[in-house]
């Protein structure tokens, strides 16, 4: 009996020999949906947006390879930046100068993002969202309008009194100077205070 299963163990072996498993060459599930994806001269559609090709350093744009690495997540950005290092495709996105977040994720940062993160000499590509429009242009206009309601109206001027402070006045020390001799560079003089003669 124990003699069988050293066989089976042995068989089961020499067949897994030739078949060793690499996890990194299968096919990783995706965690979103395909996306559609259309190129027509230096426009590229990528769902609903639509996107101007600003670099194409290597010819990195490839259409299916972006089809299946684009995030719904990536379309707050207004710039894409995808670099293309062993094969793999890598997507990073980026805000335009004016908007209030992290200086790294700011448009003005990509050439460095490109210096210190991507392989000296690999393939990129920089995308420039056209359009739509994104929230965060709506919250400024939000902003300027509610300032321009504040110019109009002064409901919040007359929140604070204005109230003056007065200065206390402390005595001050009656002292009398002595003159101490001079030497031959320098010269002292000792404040003495003066007593009270009440």
């Amino acid at each position: 009996m124990a003699e069988e299963k050293k066989k089976r163990i042995r068989r089961d072996d020499e067949s897994t020999e030739g078949k060793s498993e690499n996890k990194f060459e299968k096919k990783q599930p995706l965690r979103h949906p395909l996306a559609l994806v259309a190129q027509d001269g230096d426009k590229v559609k990528i769902n609903k947006q639509l996107y101007r090709i600003k670099i194409n350093k290597g010819d990195a744009i490839d259409l299916e390879t972006l089809r299946r690495k684009y995030d719904p997540y990536l379309d707050q950005y207004d710039f894409l930046v995808g670099d293309v290092s062993s094969e793999h495709l890598r997507l990073k996105g980026f805000y335009k100068d004016i908007v209030r977040t992290a200086i790294d994720r700011k448009e003005n940062t990509i050439a460095d993002y490109l210096l210190e993160y991507c392989n000296p000499g690999t393939s990129y590509f920089v995308l420039e969202l056209i359009s739509p429009v994104h929230r965060y242009s709506r919250v400024q206009e939000n902003k300027k309008k509610y300032n321009h309601h504040k110019h109009h109206y002064s409901y919040h001027k007359n929140n604070f009194k204005k109230r003056r402070v007065h200065r206390t006045k402390f005595q001050k020390r009656k002292t009398i100077a002595i003159q101490k001799g001079s030497g031959r560079k320098h010269a002292f003089v000792i404040k003495k205070r003066k007593e009270n003669e009440d």
